[in-house]
């Protein structure tokens, strides 16, 4: 029994260096056929997400929020949840929000899906828009949203409904691509 106990820890060593061998091998074995690389999982999960971005004086251009973000680390991607995207650049704030998108690190480009909602302020001369579909491409640093699916867009009571539209922030153009329908209701006389 002695000569099993003074070689214990011999075998212990022996077995934890044939594991870490075998693991190297199998590690290696996978990074040199590019199977470690092409692997599609989250490397961040982060509940309660806000992301604000700047111009160069400092005055916050845009929010990001979401109730989780995950983070791909293979194409600098994100998938979000109940998204919502604020462009606060001039006095008449735009929010879009869905319950799902995919953000584009690299491009700037956030695609929202599943409910999507936009809504712009009301100014002094123009009443509340919205914005309602089912996918839009909003391009966070240029300000526009894209969409070629259905869409219905109110101002007051008037609205407009057709496929495919951009909505440019900047400029407040709001442009239906095809099968356009609009009612226009007049202004209410001012007193």
């Amino acid at each position: 029994m002695n000569r099993l106990s003074a070689y214990f820890p011999l075998i212990i060593v022996v077995f934890l260096a044939g594991t870490t061998f075998w693991l190297e091998r199998i590690v290696s074995n996978e990074a040199r056929n590019g199977l470690g690389n092409k692997r599609h999982d989250p490397d961040q999960i982060v509940n309660q997400v806000s992301i604000d971005r700047f111009d160069n004086t400092g005055r916050r251009i845009s929010r990001i929020t979401a109730s989780q973000l995950q983070h791909y680390p293979d194409d600098d991607t994100a998938e979000l949840a109940n998204p919502v995207i604020t462009l606060t650049r001039d006095e008449r704030p735009t929010v879009f929000s869905s319950k799902t998108a995919h953000a584009d690190n690299a491009s700037k480009v956030v695609v929202m899906r599943d409910t999507v909602r936009g809504n712009r302020a009301a100014g002094v001369d123009s009443a509340m828009q919205t914005l309602e579909t089912e996918e839009l491409t909003v391009l966070t640093d240029d300000e526009i949203a894209r969409t070629d699916k259905p869409v219905r867009m109110t101002q007051g009571a008037s609205t407009l409904s057709g496929i495919g539209a951009e909505w440019n922030n900047l400029s407040g153009i709001f442009t239906i691509h095809h099968e356009v329908r609009a009612v226009i209701m007049p202004k209410a006389p001012q007193p």
